[in-house]
């Protein structure tokens, strides 16, 4: 018996032994991998009659609200002691699509206050072994991983249509419409199983590619036109975004979804960069070709980190600093790419 599958055992017992208040968090920016486990496992204790609440630290995209139970999420933004009461109360603690409390944002301090047992649910490396941990690096997607844990807690019986199409979201979005992170047979084996339980494949993919709106289009246009930057001597492109930009086009959650994924299509471009500035820090996201580790880019200079092929990273600064920062770094991420990255780094 793996580690997973001891953990696994254990929170079956767990679960039985009462019923619990459940809080379900995803990280902080939540993307179709988080929101899709969210609304899967809410699904699980919607239809067991526990009580269940998910909460965000910001907010959902709009893009993915349609999926089942996440009209009900609670955002930290909104209703800050709420959250902070359910999380007080909560029993159990379900972390998803990320592998430690920092990951959070403004619900760590209470997360990390609360007497609840605290369960990690994640595919990214170095989970925080102080939780109970349910972790494999080698799936494309949380939701992959969900799949797993929901058929040998439940049952594959337990779960219906909504279930499937949530899961389906989180292993689609997560790998670039299964182009990257999804060289796995059993991925594709756990999509047939969801067809077969009852997934829309259709009707996901029409919520999540074609309901884009004028707005959207044009904020993507502009940064791809005016925006992107291919670096003179390194196969690196940037895209910086102002706050200013993001609300000149009527910025909404998940507008920029995808978007870093374009330069790749360059034939020479091997890491993208996209530099986002928000009201409160500036985000980055990271993303490569072949085995061009940009998760080691991310933790070493923007705390931050990922998968090989997909990062991301926060700074306090200003917009033109990250950038600076990014540019200044560039070499030092391509020598040692040559040399190779020590642990710790």
């Amino acid at each position: 018996m793996n580690k997973n599958e001891e953990v696994i055992k254990k929170l079956k017992l767990r679960l039985n032994q009462t019923k619990f208040k459940v809080v379900i968090i995803p990280h902080i920016s939540p993307d179709g991998d988080a929101v899709g486990s969210c609304s899967a496992l809410a699904e699980v204790f919607r239809q067991l009659e526990v009580e269940w609440h998910i909460l965000t630290c910001d907010y959902i995209p709009e893009y993915l609200r349609f999926l089942k139970n996440i009209s009900r999420a609670v955002s930290y933004q909104d209703k800050p002691e709420w959250c902070r009461q359910l999380i007080a109360e909560a029993g159990i603690i379900f972390m998803l699509d990320h592998n430690t409390m920092k990951r959070e944002g403004d619900l760590e301090p209470w997360v990390a206050a609360a007497g609840a047992l605290r369960v990690i649910i994640d595919h990214h490396p170095d989970p925080d072994e102080r939780q109970w941990v349910i972790s494999d690096t080698r799936v494309s997607s949380t939701c992959e991983l969900l799949y797993s844990v929901i058929s040998q807690i439940w049952g594959k019986e337990i779960i219906n249509p909504d279930m499937a199409n949530a899961l389906y979201t989180g292993i689609n979005t997560d790998t670039g419409g299964l182009s990257h992170n999804s060289s796995r047979p059993e991925t594709y084996r756990v999509i047939a199983d969801l067809l077969e339980l009852g997934l829309n494949k259709a009707y996901i993919h029409e919520q999540i590619y074609q309901m884009n709106h004028l707005s959207r289009l044009r904020l993507i246009g502009n940064v791809l036109l005016n925006k992107l930057q291919v670096d003179a001597h390194y196969p690196v492109a940037i895209m910086p975004i102002t706050l200013e930009e993001l609300n000149r086009y009527d910025y909404k959650d998940g507008d920029l979804e995808g978007l870093v994924n374009i330069p790749l299509s360059i034939h020479h471009i091997c890491v993208s960069i996209q530099i986002t500035e928000r009201k409160e820090r500036v985000k980055l996201s990271f993303r490569s070709k072949g085995e061009v580790p940009v998760n080691q880019w991310a933790k070493a200079f923007f705390n931050g980190g990922g998968h090989l092929n997909a990062a991301g990273g926060q700074m306090n600064t200003s917009l033109e600093e990250v950038i600076k920062k990014v540019n200044e770094t560039i070499p030092w991420f391509f020598d040692h790419l040559k040399t190779g990255f020590s642990e710790e780094e």
